[in-house]
Formats: structure tokens, C-alpha cells, sequence
């Protein structure tokens, strides 16, 4: 996979040649889609159209292709029977691929199918590369369940074919129907909800809330609206105001029957209520009066009127066709979205509480509800109901556990997929706060403490940061207080075990003690607790309820920061061009510290000058005063061990243009305080591995004094003949039972195990995993090197090892990153985690290899 790549476009004359290529691959792709056959001509031709408007200078071909996912977004249910295909095992694959939502069908699609490059396919469907990935993982896991495969190189092998074959399919030059309508072969993927009484009597009751209202609102009252033919422009006219009120009228009858409701049953929603409020107030004399110059703004009070009565997945429809939308009205469009799917929730748990018992335990159906009626022969009127209409309510399982089967949360994959929020800048981390809230019940979590990180790291990202003060950011301050008194002071049993603070939850504390608003409150505890064997503090006992907003304030007013431990410190944001630079900034302090080596001498000494006093040792071959420049830590060898095996890092001034550090990019640690320099490199592949000699990190621990964070640090730039002789002694020794020298450096252990891939020496791979890993099959490590690329070394670049214990449990964290490059001249990184061990350092595998 991942093979293809966005090809470089070629000069003027082959232009002609290239778009003839691209039509024919985007009329395939939108095939692919589910596109019927007969229309993908008319849809190459809106996307060049949509593409022409774009930036010229960007890539061609990513250009259509932007615009082929976001047209084909305008249409996600599309799908055709694969009749072009000529093979029966590729039409399987290709309706398989058909079944999958359109951002994970779009992703498998391009990856798994076309071949192209996972930086290509995040660039079309404009997401971020880690987001993609997550995409084809879900949908390689439904392929193989819906294609009954079980090995991976098998299901590799099919999207392989189904390529070969669409590359065979010879689409129809005729056009598509000029009305957009379905063609033959799209078959609907949702059935159409079933309308309870005849459509006759919609218009009737249509016509006669219609004369109720004109009858009271107009015929008695001397103002009245002008007429077409008297209005001027931008005037609101009498019928424009009776369309809009029958236009809300049909809407709110047509949620009320998608939904499969009686009207008694359907009124009782609070939001059903507020919009027929809503609905009277804006359609009354004072406000057609107030209106009747502004047309435009009386259209736009009805529109969210009908996003206030729609259900919820009418609200998305709403938006498939429209265009830019600002901010503000996409705000109001979330607030009214969330009110109305957290009643809506409530409603629908109410009633599967109630069914639980008929519910299965598992069911593959749980991801489809209305096919879920089928394992339920003896359903309630109310279950059969919810289930049938579920696509309306925006809902989805939980599935947390079997004893609490009935809870739901919000589906908001549809929104995400609308260009409005696409372009909103802050409307994914809305949706993703509310995608699993509520976090816990009465009973307790409903969710991993760890997810707790991200989630409140969302919040204050909004609650600081966000500039508008919405309905919307007041929700995410109630769902962050909520959350914080939750983890602090929520169910005993879910916090405490025999009196203590559980583990995961000591861990949890000290990593929101990053932030600082949250530091605030958990520092004080934090202590206390250590101190008490982590079982009682005075401040989490006087801890009320608001605290955390209060710290919250503080910190917008830019107050907060000069109450924590190592937060009070002055830092001048700099950039220093490095073109002329000579070190005279530092050279004073450079020859007194070198006389004693006392720390004291670096109290209040910005962060810049402690890395320009680092970099000047280094210029003048002063290991030592290096050494005493770093903070202390396990890691940090003595220093009789540092000399014995120092070199010098490369010439800060000879390969930097310059470096700065920003007020942005201080980071807390618990209680350390960690700033990283920015630098911009003279040769541009300098700094393209993690372990990067010229940006270390600089820590104030106390005493506004910054030092220099130690990091154990090797590189291999292949081909390494003495790293490849030393890696093959070790496997040697791993191959004839015997102990490796526990100060074997990483690199030589990499070399290694990737040797014993290559050998399909499993024993001696599985003799380099750590106590925690377990033992591998064959068949693991065999789809280890297929999948990452590491049997052999044609193709290997590099290797960079990297490790530091600069984390809230100062635990070691080290990680190797190897460099491949293939033939077709792609990039591609390994990754891989590594532990010090008592024997040495040993690889640690996780479920994701």
C-alpha cells in the first residue's frame, strides 16, 4: 500500500495528455464511490470547475481531487450494484467497500485500493495523517468481517485485484440525467421514512394552520405586509411570509413522522415546544412589521426556526447543499443541535431502560439499530418505534457494558463530514467533546480515566483560547467543572482502592498538572497525599465546587501562571539571527561558571542565553561545563563516563539561520517548566530525525534557574559498515544462547532484530522484547515485516534512538525511528518503543504492531 504518489505535474504540452489521464482516474474514483456509471462523466466536469477556482499553483491532480471528495460528500448514501466489474470476487469487494461510511470508503478507497500515499489521501480528504490511518484501520476491520478474511495479506491481495480491475472498467461518455436523480444503478442505502396518513392530508392541515394563523395575525390587524407587485427590493412581501410559514408547518409534520410520532408524544419535547414558541413570536404583527424592509433577516429567523424544529439528521441535510456559512450561525446551528439530541438521548434510554432485558448482549446490528428489530421478535410498540426511525435521532450505543446496555451518545460522524464545519475552526473540538458525553453516571466512569487528558485538554483549549462567548463555550464550562470535580471528588469506589488513591488516578492527577488552571487545584493535593502514603489532603477535603472556574478566570487574566512553582519566572520572547553571531552575549558568564561550575551563577538567566552557554562549551571543546549544564537525571551518565565518550554536537552557528523561543511554547511538566527553541536549519534534511543534538529541551526546576534537559541520543546514517558488524555480533550471540554486554547501545540492538526478522529467527526477535512483551508466533513477525517494511536493508536510511525521562512519573521513555527510502524515492518511518531493562535496552510491542 501507499505506493502511488501525487505525480509532479509536467510542462504545458503534456497538460492536455495529463487531464485526459486524470478524467478517466476521477470519473473511477467516483465509481468507486458509488457514483452510478452514466453520471461520472458530468462529475469530472463540475469538479474541474470547482478546481479552477483554487489556488493554480497547487498540485493539479490534488486540486480534482479535493473537489471530487467534496462533492461526493454532497451525496453519501450513493451506491451501484458493480456491474462494470468484471470479476465476481471484485464486485464483492468493491459493494464491501460500498458498506463503509463515505470518509472511511473515501480513505480505503485512495489507500487501500488506488495505492496512493497516506500524505496524499490525508491531503484530499483534508484531514491530518494520524486521523487517515485511524480511518483505514476501521475499515480494513470491516472489510475483513464483511468479506469473512481473516489474514491480512489476503484482504491486501483483494483491494489489490479490485485495482487491477477498476483500472479495466471503460466508463460511458453519456451524460447524467440533468436533475441529479439516482440513476439504475444506485441503490438506497437507508429506507425512506414511512409517512403514517396520506400527503393530501399534510397540505390540508398545511392550508388550515396556514388560515388559523393569516386570520389572527393579518385580517384584523390594519398593518399588513405588501404584495409582490408593491414591494420594493429587499422588502419581506405577503408571500414570501405565507411560504415560510408553510414551509415550517410541512417540516415540523415531516420530523414528527420520521421521527414515527403522534402529535401528543411529539409536543412534549421541550425543543418542540420552544419552536412553535419561536414559530408564534416571529410570524406575529410586531415582528412582520419589524421585518418588512428586511427580507433577508426575516429568511434567516426562519431557517433556524426549521433547524429548531428538524430532527436531528434533517439538521444535517439542511446544511448537505448550502454553502459558506459564518461562524456565529454555525455556532447557533451546534447549540440547537446538542440541546436537542441531549433530549432526545434522554428520551431514547428512557425507553431502552425500560426494553433492556430484550436487548441482546452482542449483536453485530448494534452499529445498524433498525436492522437490531430483527433479533427482536417480541419488541414493544415504543423499541420497534425507536428503532425504526433511529437515523433521525443522531444517536448511537454506547455499548459499555451488558448492564448497561441502554446508554447512548451523540453521532456526529455526519457533521464532520460537511464542509461547514470542515472549514470552522473550532467546530471538530465541539464535536468531539460531545461525541462520548456525558464521561460518567451515577454508576460511575463511562469512560477510561486516561481519555479524561484529551478531553480536558480540549475544554481549556475553547474555555482559554476560543474568542466568542457562545452558548456553546458556557456548555463546556459546566462539562469542565463537572469533569474536574468528577476526578477529584466523584464515586469513592472509582477513585480510592483499600483508601488509596488508585494508580491510574495518582497518574492521571499529574498529568492535568501540565495544565496550569488544573495545576492550580491538583498540586496542593497532589502533595498532601504523597505525604500521607496517597490517602487523605486537607485541600481536597476544603475543595468546593467552582474552584476550578475561579483558577479557570485567573488564568484568561493572565494572573495564574505567577502561583505555581516554577511559574513566576520573566521570559523575553526572542529571535536571534545566528548569521554573525559570535557567542559575546555569553562569553562573561560562559568564563565564571567555568571557574566553579555553581548553578546558583544561572538564577535568572533567560532560557536563550542558557542554550547559546551550552552550544559555546560545545564550541570550545568544554565537555565538562556541558555536562554540569544538564539537568540531573537517571538517564545522565557521571561524569567521568560522559568525557570518556563525548564528541561534539554539531556548530550551532554553522548549521542554524537562527533561533527563537516564544511565551507559546513553555510547557509545564508537573512541576518542572519546559521550554523547546525553535530553529531553522541551513540544510534542510538536518533535522528530520527526532533525535536532533541542535534543539534540546531547557527545564526550570526551582529557583528560576534553567539547565539543559540530558537525552541520550544515537545516529546511524546508512550505510554504517561498523554498525552493521557490531549488530551482526550480537544476533550471533542471541543465536548461540548467550548474554549480550548489558551496556549494548540501541542502534546495535536494532540492527539485531532486524537481522532476525530477515533470518525469520524468531527466537532471537522474541529474546529482544522485554519482560512486559510477550513471546511472538511466526506468523506475527512475518506480517511485522511485511507490514512495516523492515525484512531487509536496500532500502534503509537511517536510524535515530532517542531517550529522556523528562515526563510526570520521570520514568524512562525511549523510542527508535528508522528511515526507509524506496525505489519510487518515498519516505517511510518505523517506530518502535524501547525500555531499560536490567539486561540492556529491549523492545516493547503494543497492539497497534
Amino acid at each position: 500500500m501507499g505506493e502511488n504518489s501525487n505525480p509532479v505535474i509536467g510542462n504545458a504540452r503534456d497538460e492536455g495528455l495529463e487531464m485526459v489521464h486524470l478524467a478517466e482516474e476521477l470519473r473511477r474514483f467516483a465509481y468507486q464511490n458509488g457514483m452510478a456509471a452514466n453520471r461520472t462523466d458530468s462529475f469530472f466536469h463540475r469538479i474541474q470547475a470547482m478546481s479552477d477556482q483554487e489556488d493554480a499553483t497547487t498540485n493539479l491532480q490534488s486540486r480534482l481531487y479535493r473537489a471530487a471528495a467534496s462533492e461526493l460528500a454532497r451525496n453519501p448514501t450513493l451506491h451501484n450494484d458493480g456491474s462494470l466489474i468484471g470479476f465476481q470476487e471484485d464486485r464483492e469487494s468493491h459493494l464491501a467497500l460500498q458498506s463503509l461510511p463515505l470518509n472511511e470508503r473515501m480513505a480505503a478507497v485512495l489507500y487501500l485500493v488506488n495505492g496512493y500515499a497516506s500524505s496524499f489521501a490525508a491531503q484530499v480528504l483534508q484531514l491530518e495523517e494520524r486521523k487517515l490511518m485511524e480511518l483505514i484501520d476501521n475499515a480494513n476491520q470491516k472489510l475483513a468481517e464483511r468479506l469473512s478474511i481473516e489474514d491480512p495479506q489476503e484482504l491486501t491481495q483483494r483491494m489489490q485485484f479490485l485495482e487491477k480491475s477498476i483500472k479495466r472498467i471503460k466508463l460511458p461518455e453519456n451524460e447524467a440525467p440533468t436533475d441529479e436523480s439516482p440513476a439504475a444503478d444506485e441503490l438506497p442505502q437507508e429506507p425512506i421514512p414511512k409517512v403514517k396518513k396520506p400527503a393530501i392530508w399534510l397540505i390540508v392541515a398545511s392550508i388550515a394552520l396556514l388560515a388559523g394563523v393569516v386570520g389572527s395575525s393579518f385580517f384584523f390587524d390594519s398593518f399588513r405586509l405588501p404584495t409582490v407587485s408593491e414591494a420594493s427590493e429587499g422588502q419581506l412581501t405577503q408571500e414570501m411570509a405565507d411560504e415560510m410559514e408553510q414551509q415550517y408547518a410541512e417540516a415540523r409534520e415531516n420530523a414528527k413522522q420520521r421521527l414515527g410520532m403522534e402529535e401528543g408524544e411529539f409536543a412534549a419535547f421541550a425543543y418542540v415546544a420552544d419552536a412553535d414558541e419561536e414559530k408564534d413570536e416571529l410570524f406575529n404583527r410586531s415582528q412582520l412589521q419589524q421585518h418588512k424592509d428586511d427580507a433577508e433577516r426575516f429568511m434567516q429567523q426562519t431557517e433556524e426556526l426549521i433547524w429548531m424544529i428538524e430532527t436531528p439528521k434533517g439538521m444535517g441535510e439542511s446544511l448537505a447543499n448550502s454553502g459558506h456559512m459564518p461562524v456565529d450561525e454555525m455556532d447557533r446551528f451546534l447549540e440547537l443541535y446538542f440541546k436537542k439530541t441531549d433530549e432526545l438521548q434522554d428520551y431514547a434510554e428512557g425507553i431502552l431502560k425500560s426494553n433492556q432485558e430484550q436487548l441482546p448482549a452482542a449483536s453485530e446490528h448494534y452499529g445498524e439499530p433498525q436492522l437490531l428489530a430483527s433479533e427482536i421478535p417480541d419488541a414493544s410498540a415504543e423499541l420497534e418505534q425507536l428503532l425504526a426511525a433511529w437515523p433521525e435521532y443522531g444517536l448511537r450505543f454506547r455499548l459499555a457494558d451488558p448492564d448497561r446496555m441502554h446508554l447512548l451518545t451523540k453521532d456526529v460522524n455526519g457533521l464532520q463530514q460537511l464542509p461547514q464545519f470542515q472549514t470552522h475552526p473550532f467546530a471538530f473540538d465541539y464535536l468531539q467533546l460531545f461525541w462520548v458525553y456525558p464521561y460518567f453516571d451515577e454508576q460511575g466512569w463511562l469512560v477510561e480515566p486516561s481519555h479524561l487528558v484529551n478531553v480536558l485538554d480540549t475544554m481549556l483549549s475553547l474555555l482559554v483560547t476560543e474568542p466568542t462567548d457562545s452558548e456553546l463555550k458556557t456548555g463546556i464550562e459546566v462539562m469542565y467543572e463537572q469533569t474536574v470535580w468528577q476526578i477529584t471528588k466523584g464515586a469513592e469506589h472509582e477513585i480510592y482502592e483499600n483508601g488509596a488513591v488508585k494508580p491510574e488516578i495518582r497518574k492521571l492527577w499529574k498529568t492535568l498538572a501540565s495544565y496550569d488552571p488544573l495545576a492550580a487545584v491538583l498540586l496542593p493535593i497532589i502533595d498532601e497525599m504523597e505525604s500521607s502514603g496517597w490517602r487523605q489532603s486537607a485541600s481536597l477535603e476544603n475543595l468546593e465546587y467552582g474552584d476550578s472556574l475561579d483558577m479557570l478566570r485567573l488564568e484568561r487574566q493572565g494572573k495564574l501562571s505567577s502561583t505555581l512553582p516554577n511559574g513566576d519566572f520573566p521570559l523575553e520572547p526572542e529571535l536571534v539571527d545566528l548569521a554573525d553571531f559570535n557567542y559575546d552575549r555569553v562569553k562573561e558568564l560562559y568564563g565564571r561558571f567555568k571557574q566553579s561550575h555553581d548553578i546558583k551563577l544561572l538564577a535568572g538567566v533567560q532560557p536563550l542565553d542558557i542554550y547559546f552557554l551550552y552550544f559555546y562549551a560545545n564550541h570550545e571543546k568544554d565537555p565538562e561545563t556541558m555536562y554540569h549544564l544538564l539537568v540531573d537525571s537517571e538517564l545522565k551518565p557521571s561524569l567521568e563516563q560522559y568525557m570518556a565518550v563525548w564528541e561534539p554536537i554539531p556548530e550551532l552557528t554553522e548549521k542554524a539561520l537562527w533561533v527563537e523561543v516564544q511565551q507559546a511554547a513553555i510547557q509545564r511538566i508537573y512541576k518542572k517548566v519546559m521550554i523547546q527553541p525553535m530553529v531553522a536549519y541551513r540544510e534542510q534534511d538536518l533535522g528530520f530525525h527526532r533525535a536532533n543534538p541542535l534543539q534540546p529541551a531547557l527545564v526550570n526546576e526551582q529557583d528560576h534557574t534553567w539547565l539543559v534537559q540530558y537525552e541520550q541520543q544515537e545516529f546511524s546514517k546508512a550505510p554504517d559498515p561498523e554498525l552493521q558488524e557490531q549488530g551482526m555480533k550480537v544476533y550471533e550471540l542471541l543465536a548461540d544462547k548467550e548474554e549480550l554486554p548489558k551496556d549494548t547501545s540501541p542502534l546495535t540492538v536494532t540492527y539485531a532484530l532486524l537481522h532476525a526478522i530477515d533470518e525469520e529467527n524468531i527466537e532471537v526477535a522474541n529474546s529482544l522484547l522485554s519482560d512486559e512483551a510477550e513471546e511472538q508466533e511466526v506468523g506475527f513477525w512475518r506480517n511485522f515485516a511485511s507490514s512495516h517494511q523492515v525484512a531487509g536493508f536496500e532500502n534503509l536510511n537511517s536510524m535515530a534512538f532517542m531517550a529522556t525521562d523528562l515526563n510526570i512519573q520521570n520514568e524512562i521513555d525511549a523510542s527508535i525511528e528508522i528511515l526507509y527510502e524506496t525505489d519510487r524515492m518515498q519516505e517511510w518511518y518505523e517506530h518502535l518503543q524501547m525500555t531499560l531493562t536490567p539486561d540492556g535496552w529491549r523492545f516493547m510491542l503494543y497492539p497497534g504492531y
